[in-house]
């Protein structure tokens, strides 16, 4: 394995030269750390002038527009603040658009992106979001509405997945107060060929945010992928489908292990444990497992979706000053590579037929980890390589 950086307005120098290239490459992911704020009704201080009119917070019962019809998040993309939002937004769609024309030879103007919520612990509450952001940045946009719970309903449970989802994640069935969403997941799990069409479709693919842990859990039953996951790891491998995600649709990607919970302070002291994240808020209520720390790192040492090659990621990296749980987890786990993304920027990742070309997008950096030999994990956390806006790295596997 070879790495060399290529200087785009910024010189980085390696063994005393910057090193260009000229190789081209074909983007297949796009890695967001998260926090891609855009002006919504529900968020005004991202606008620039006035938000948008439309549902205005998470409701807690059933809200109706002039027409009865359920009141709706509204983005304006164009008066939304943070231009390194929309210009990750903007090159995801970008990146679908050209997977379509590598999979049908045609150009378009309008890539479909299929997005999912399966992140959320209430995975109504993003759609409108979503739906809203990606047909104002230039595509058509459909839901996908596969989850834990509808993976697990598929076919004989459908009518029962408010409950199947409560058990998993401990949240109030939302199905009264998003009812149409509710019937189109509930239609859904009765025809699983929907899942296979809307795959064979999309240009691009999304992952929300949220927890890992209930993403990858819409995609593997019994630690198993479902059979369906094959055509994603196809179409990536061909170029000919975009996929993206922000913070737990990021982590999800990683190949390795995947990290699930922790901060770095008690990470640095108590070491990684390959165990279930604890629930959220166990060590106010006395609940968390023996043994265990709200705030310990945790990990799946199955791995996430591996749809990412090189390593494990993390996300919300310098905001959350998460680098020391990521060394501690590389060393702990014997990963070789970590790669940190901060909020508001995005990791990606093209293929050259030689290996990989990493770039960086957005206002932040992407931290890289290299574990090999290392057993401090303190002194790994200060002596990451910094990707900065504007630098790509070829990443060779020979």
């Amino acid at each position: 394995m070879r790495l060399k950086i290529a200087c785009l307005g910024l010189a980085l120098w390696v063994s005393g030269a910057c090193a260009e290239t000229a190789l081209e490459s074909s983007e297949v992911l796009l890695l967001a750390g998260g926090a891609l704020p855009l002006c919504t009704s529900a968020t005004p201080a991202q606008c620039r002038g006035l938000a948008p009119e439309g549902r205005r917070s998470t409701p807690e019962r059933f809200v109706a527009d002039k027409t009865g019809q359920r009141l709706r998040e509204v983005v304006n993309f164009d008066a939304s603040k943070s231009a390194a939002s929309k210009a990750i937004y903007l090159h995801f769609v970008a990146m679908a658009r050209a997977a379509h024309q590598v999979r049908t030879g045609k150009r378009i103007a309008r890539p479909k992106i299929a997005f999912l919520t399966s992140a959320s612990i209430d995975p109504y509450d993003a759609v409108d979001f979503y739906q809203s952001a990606f047909e104002q940045a230039g595509a058509d946009a459909v839901w996908l509405p596969l989850d834990g719970a509808v993976r697990e309903a598929f076919g004989a449970s459908c009518a029962r997945i408010g409950q199947i989802r409560s058990r998993i994640t401990l949240a109030t069935d939302r199905s009264a107060i998003y009812p149409d969403l509710a019937n189109i997941q509930r239609q859904f799990c009765q025809d699983r060929s929907r899942l296979l069409a809307i795959l064979s479709e999309a240009d691009g693919l999304f992952f929300n945010g949220g927890d890992q842990s209930l993403s990858k859990r819409a995609w593997f039953d019994a630690d198993q992928p479902i059979p369906e996951f094959a055509l994603i790891q196809k179409r990536q491998r061909l170029a000919q489908l975009a996929i993206g995600g922000t913070s737990a649709g990021t982590a999800v990607m990683s190949s390795g292990v995947m990290i699930t919970n922790g901060l770095s302070e008690v990470a640095l002291k108590r070491g990684a444990k390959a165990v279930p994240a604890p629930q959220l808020g166990c060590g106010e209520k006395n609940t968390c497992p023996p043994g265990l720390l709200e705030d310990d790192l945790t990990y799946d040492a199955k791995g996430g979706l591996a749809l990412f090659p090189l390593g494990i990621l993390d996300t919300h990296f310098a905001a959350r000053d998460r680098h020391g749980r990521l060394a501690q987890l590389l060393i702990d786990s014997q990963t070789r590579f970590g790669f940190g993304v901060d909020e508001t920027t995005a990791l990606v990742v093209g293929s050259t037929g030689q290996g990989w070309r990493l770039r960086t997008l957005g206002e932040g950096v992407v931290w890289i980890f290299d574990a090999k030999a290392r057993t401090d994990a303190s002194k790994l956390a200060g002596q990451a390589r910094q990707l900065k806006p504007n630098e790509t790295l070829e990443w060779s596997l020979k």
